[in-house]
C-alpha cells in the first residue's frame, strides 16, 4: 500500500512576481494576497509604535492542518529559495488515513491517493487553490509498506531483535524512534533532510503498537479539547476487526526521496509519473508499482537476512498455558494469580540460567519449592527433558519466519476507497482542480474536454467549433486531426494521414470500443490495432524508461 504522498504544487505564472538579485532572478508570489484568499499568515516580527498602533514584518506560512474525511493534511507555502526554485506549497499525507481513518492496510493505487489530496485542498481553499499549476504538482516522496502476519508477539520480538543488528552495505539499524518496537535504517535526523539526501530510508515495526498509541493520543486530544472531530478516527481505530488484523503484524516501511527517482530514471511530475505507472502495471506483468518501489528500496534489506537467525521463544504461550491451568478464584469472586506468576518466573529462571544452576543455586531450604514447580510444570504438560533443556536455544533461520503474502495485504472483506470524480481522466480531474466549476462529473462539458485534449497537441481551444462542425485540424503535411463523437456523449480525437481516410479510422475506432467491453487483453487489443494500422495519439509511455527500473 501507499502510505505516505509528499506533493509539491507551483503557482500559476500570473500569481508570479520576479525580481533579479545578485546576477540571479528571484520570483515569489504576494503572500498577502494569499492571505486574502484563505492561508493563516503570521509575522516573524512586529514593530509597536506610541499611539498603540503595529507594523508587521516578514510574514510567512506556518504548517497547518487541512481538513478531510478522516485525518488532516499538512500544508505549508513556501516562497522561492535553495532546492526550492519557484514558490510552491507542500502537501504531506497517508492517502489510507485520509480516505478510510487509518492506515493498518490500504489502496495500491497511487492516482486514488493523489486525487483524494487535491480534492481535500480545493474543498478546504478554494480561492486559493485558483493560484495553483496542479499540471507542474510533483513528487517528492513516496512510502510504499507491506507487512508480515507472524505466528505470536514472542516470533515478532525475536524478529525486531534479530533485524536491529542487520547491516549490508549502506545500512545502519538504529532504535532512535518513537517506540521500542521500532527499528531504523539510515534516518535522516532534521527537517531539511528528511526527504532528501539518501535515495530511501527503511523503517521496521510492530503495526498494533503504533495503533494502540495513536488510539491513546487521540483519546487524550479529544478529551483535553473536548471536541468530536476525532470520533471518526478513533471509531476506525476501535474497530476489533482492525486491531486483531494488527496484531503480531510486522510492518516494512520504504520511503522512497528524491534521489531515488533520479537513480531509476522516473518522472516526479505527477501526470508524467501517472502515466508511467499505468503503462508498468498494464504491461509489465510484475504486479504494482507500489511493490516495485518496496522491493527495489529494500533489496540489500533482505539479502542481508538470508543469513540471519532468530532464537524462537514461547513465552506467551507458556504463559496463556499457565493461567488457564494455575489461576484461581477465591471466596470473594477475585481473581488469584499469584501460583501462576511464580511458576512463570521459576519456568523463565530455566531458560535463562539452566536446570542445573537453578537447582544449585536454590540450596538445600529451597529445594523443595523447587521439586514443586518443576512437578507443576510437569503437570501443564512439559517432559522432564525438556525442562531439563530450556536453555539450549532454539533457533530458526530469519528468512524463513519472513516470507511476505502481497496477496494477503488486505482483510477479504476489504473496499477499495472509491476514487474521486472516477468517471473523469487524470487531466480532466485537473481542471476541474484548477477551474471554477463544481466538483461533479458533469462539471466538465464536452467544449472544455475537447479543449483540455487539444492541449496535448500544443492547440487552441478555438479549435473545437470546427471539429464540431466535422472540418479535420491540419498537424502537417499529411497528418490531421478529427474528432469521432459517439452516441453516449463520448469523443476520440483521432489523427489520420488525408481527410478522405477518416471513416476509416472511425471504423478502426469502433473496433477499439467493442475491445474495450470484450475478452481482449491489453496486448492483444493493441496488437489487433496495429494490424489495423491505427496511430494512437501520442503519450508519456513508461516504456521510454523501462531501462530504469529493471
Amino acid at each position: 500500500m501507499y502510505d505516505f504522498n509528499g506533493l509539491r504544487i507551483y503557482f500559476k505564472d500570473e500569481h508570479l512576481h520576479t525580481t533579479f538579485t545578485n546576477e540571479r532572478v528571484f520570483s515569489y508570489v504576494d503572500i498577502e494576497e494569499c492571505a486574502r484568499r484563505g492561508l493563516k499568515i503570521v509575522p516573524r516580527d512586529m514593530t509597536w509604535h506610541l499611539d498603540g498602533s503595529c507594523d508587521v514584518h516578514d510574514l510567512y506560512h506556518p504548517w497547518e492542518s487541512l481538513p478531510s474525511s478522516f485525518t488532516g493534511i499538512a500544508f505549508k507555502l513556501y516562497q522561492a529559495s535553495g532546492f526550492r526554485e519557484q514558490p510552491c506549497i507542500e502537501l504531506k499525507a497517508s492517502p489510507a488515513k485520509i480516505t478510510q481513518g487509518h492506515n493498518v492496510f490500504g489502496s495500491e493505487s497511487l492516482e486514488l491517493g493523489v486525487r483524494s489530496v487535491f480534492q481535500a485542498l480545493v474543498s478546504a481553499l478554494p480561492n486559493f487553490a485558483h493560484m495553483l499549476d496542479f499540471d507542474t504538482a510533483e513528487f517528492f516522496r513516496i512510502d510504499s509498506t507491506f507487512s508480515i502476519k507472524l505466528p505470536n508477539s514472542d516470533c515478532l520480538a525475536s524478529a525486531l531483535d534479530s533485524l536491529s543488528r542487520v547491516s549490508n552495505r549502506y545500512l545502519r539499524p538504529s532504535r532512535d524512534g518513537d517506540y521500542e518496537t521500532t527499528i531504523y535504517f539510515n534516518k535522516v535526523r532534521g527537517e531539511a533532510g528528511r526527504n532528501t539526501g539518501r535515495s530511501s530510508s527503511l523503517c521496521i515495526y510492530s503495526k498494533l503498537d503504533e495503533v494502540l498509541h495513536q488510539l491513546d493520543e487521540l483519546r487524550e486530544k479529544a478529551k483535553k479539547e473536548k471536541t468530536s472531530r476525532y470520533d471518526s478516527v478513533i471509531s476506525a481505530l476501535e474497530s476489533e476487526s482492525l486491531q486483531y488484523f494488527a496484531t503480531n503484524r510486522l510492518r516494512f516501511e520504504s520511503r522512497i526521496c528524491a534521489r531515488f527517482f533520479e537513480r531509476h530514471q522516473l518522472p516526479t511530475r505527477v501526470i508524467d509519473l501517472l502515466e508511467f505507472v499505468r503503462g508498468y502495471e498494464s504491461e509489465n506483468g510484475k504486479g504494482s508499482f507500489c511493490r516495485f518501489l518496496w522491493q527495489t528500496a529494500m533489496k540489500d534489506l533482505l539479502d542481508a537476512i538470508s543469513g540471519q537467525v532468530i532464537t524462537v521463544v514461547h513465552d506467551s504461550k507458556v504463559k496463556k498455558l499457565l493461567h488457564s491451568l494455575y489461576d484461581t478464584i477465591d471466596k470473594n469472586g477475585k481473581l488469584r494469580t499469584a501460583k501462576t506468576v511464580r511458576l512463570f518466573g521459576f519456568y523463565r529462571r530455566l531458560c535463562t540460567e539452566g536446570y542445573a544452576k537453578v537447582k544449585r543455586t536454590m540450596g538445600t531450604t529451597g529445594k523443595s519449592s523447587f521439586y514443586n514447580a518443576v512437578n507443576d510444570l510437569l503437570a501443564a504438560g512439559f517432559s522432564k527433558a525438556q525442562l531439563q533443556n530450556l536453555d539450549k536455544k532454539e533457533t530458526l533461520p530469519l528468512v524463513h519466519l519472513l516470507e511476505f503474502d502481497f496477496n494477503a495485504q488486505r482483510p477479504a472483506d476489504y473496499v477499495e476507497p472509491v476514487m474521486p470524480l472516477a468517471a473523469l481522466d487524470y487531466r480532466e480531474f485537473l481542471a476541474v482542480m484548477s477551474g471554477s466549476a463544481a466538483m461533479q462529473d458533469e462539471a466538465l462539458t464536452l467544449d472544455r474536454r475537447l479543449a483540455i485534449s487539444l492541449e496535448g497537441f500544443g492547440l487552441p481551444a478555438s479549435y473545437v467549433e470546427g471539429l464540431k462542425a466535422g472540418r479535420s485540424i491540419r498537424l502537417t503535411g499529411e497528418r490531421s486531426l478529427s474528432l469521432a463523437l459517439w452516441e453516449d456523449g463520448e469523443f476520440d480525437l483521432v489523427e489520420s494521414v488525408a481527410e478522405n481516410e477518416l471513416q476509416c479510422i472511425r471504423d478502426k475506432l469502433e473496433f477499439r470500443r467493442l475491445s474495450r467491453d470484450s475478452a481482449l487483453s491489453v496486448e492483444d487489443a493493441q496488437s489487433e490495432m496495429a494490424y489495423l494500422g491505427f496511430n494512437p495519439a501520442s503519450r508519456y509511455s513508461y516504456k521510454s524508461n523501462v531501462q530504469g527500473v529493471k
